[in-house]
C-alpha cells in the first residue's frame, strides 16, 4: 500500500504539471488582460507540459528510458537537454509576445535550473520531482510570502514518495528542492528590483 501511494503521488506531481500550475497562478496574479494571460498559459502548456511529456513517452517507447522513473542517471541526460531547448523557446516566445517581466523571469529560472540539472546529471542523480516542486514553492512564496509556507507540505510528501520508491537518496531529494527553490526566488526578486 505504501509503494502504491508513493507511485500515485509521483504521477500526480510530475514536473510538467507543477510547471503549468505555477504559470497559471502567476498569470492570474499578474494579468487582467485575458489575451496576455492566455498567451502565457498556452506557452507553458505547449513547451512545459505537452512537448516534454511527448518527448518522454517517445524515449520510453524507443527504449531510451527503461522505466517511468528514469532511474538510471544516464537516461536523464537527453530529456534534460531537450527540455532546455524547450524552455529556451518558451522564453523567446515570452519576449516576442511581450509578456510580463515576471513571466520571462520565471522562464529564465527554468533555463538556469535546467542547465544546472544537465551539468549535475553528468556526475550525480538529483530529484527532478523535487526540482519541479521547488520552483512553484519559491514562486508562491515570492507572491504570497508567509502564507505560502503551508504548501511546504507538498515537497515533504513528494520527497517521502521518491524515498519510498527508492528512486533517490535523502540528499538527492533535498538538493533537488533547493535547486528548484533558491534560484527561482532569487531570479524573481531580482527581476522586480531591476524593473
Amino acid at each position: 500500500m505504501k509503494q502504491k501511494t508513493a507511485k500515485i503521488i509521483s504521477y500526480l506531481f510530475i514536473p510538467p504539471i507543477n510547471l503549468l500550475i505555477t504559470f497559471i497562478v502567476l498569470s492570474n496574479q499578474i494579468y487582467v488582460d485575458t489575451e496576455l494571460k492566455l498567451n502565457s498559459i498556452l506557452i507553458a502548456l505547449i513547451f512545459g507540459v505537452i512537448l516534454p511529456i511527448l518527448v518522454f513517452v517517445y524515449l520510453r517507447f524507443k527504449g531510451k528510458i527503461i522505466n517511468d522513473d528514469a532511474t538510471a542517471k544516464d537516461e536523464r541526460t537527453l530529456p534534460y537537454v531537450i527540455g532546455l531547448g524547450l524552455v529556451i523557446n518558451a522564453t523567446i516566445l515570452a519576449f516576442i509576445f511581450e509578456l510580463h517581466p515576471l513571466i520571462i523571469a520565471l522562464w529564465f529560472s527554468y533555463i538556469v535550473i535546467q542547465s544546472a540539472m544537465i551539468i549535475i546529471n553528468l556526475y550525480w542523480k538529483i530529484s527532478a520531482h523535487l526540482i519541479g516542486v521547488g520552483i512553484p514553492f519559491a514562486t508562491f512564496y515570492f507572491l504570497f510570502q508567509s502564507d505560502a509556507i503551508y504548501i511546504l507540505l507538498i515537497p515533504i510528501i513528494i520527497g517521502w514518495a521518491r524515498l519510498t520508491l527508492k528512486v533517490h537518496t535523502p540528499m538527492q531529494v533535498l538538493s533537488g528542492f533547493l535547486l528548484g527553490a533558491l534560484p527561482t526566488y532569487f531570479i524573481l526578486s531580482e527581476s522586480i528590483r531591476l524593473s
